[in-house]
C-alpha cells in the first residue's frame, strides 16, 4: 500500500471585503473563523481569512486589483455534503437568498447555490446513490 501524496487541497476565494464576507458565511453556512491575517497589528492589512466547519476549510483573499484569480466574483466553491435537503432547509430559514434551487443535477447530485457578498458562486451539494 503507497502512502498518499495529496493530502488536502486549500480553496482561495476572492473578495472584495473580509468582515462582510465572514458575517455572511457565518450566517449563511455557520462556517467560524479561524484567522483573518492582520487585525490591527503593526498596521497590517486585514486582507486574508480563514473559515471552517467540520473538516472543511476555506480561505478568503481581498481583492486589491492584482491577478485576475484574486478578483472579487471570480471564484466558485463547490461543498458535498451528507444531507443537502437539511443543509437548504437551514439556509431558507437564515433568509439567505438562493441562486439555483434544490434540484437534480445531470452528474448524479442534488444540488443547491448561493452567491456571496462579492459575487462567488456557492454551490452546496449531496452524492445520490441510487443513480437518479
Amino acid at each position: 500500500m503507497s502512502t498518499p501524496q495529496f493530502l488536502y487541497t486549500t480553496i482561495i476565494l476572492p473578495v472584495s471585503d473580509i468582515y462582510e464576507t465572514i458575517a455572511w458565511y457565518e450566517r449563511a453556512l455557520g462556517l467560524q473563523t479561524r484567522y483573518i491575517h492582520g487585525s490591527g497589528r503593526r498596521g497590517e492589512a486585514e486582507d486574508f481569512a480563514t473559515m471552517s466547519r467540520d473538516s472543511v476549510e476555506v480561505h478568503f483573499i481581498l481583492d486589491e486589483g492584482g491577478p485576475v484569480w484574486t478578483r472579487s466574483g471570480t471564484g466558485y466553491l463547490c461543498l458535498t455534503v451528507r444531507d443537502v435537503d437539511l443543509e437548504y432547509s437551514e439556509v431558507k430559514s437564515r433568509g439567505i437568498s438562493v441562486l439555483r434551487e434544490l434540484q437534480k443535477q445531470n452528474w448524479g447530485t442534488r444540488a443547491f447555490s448561493l452567491r456571496d457578498p462579492s459575487g462567488n458562486e456557492v454551490l452546496i451539494q449531496q452524492q445520490q446513490s441510487d443513480g437518479l
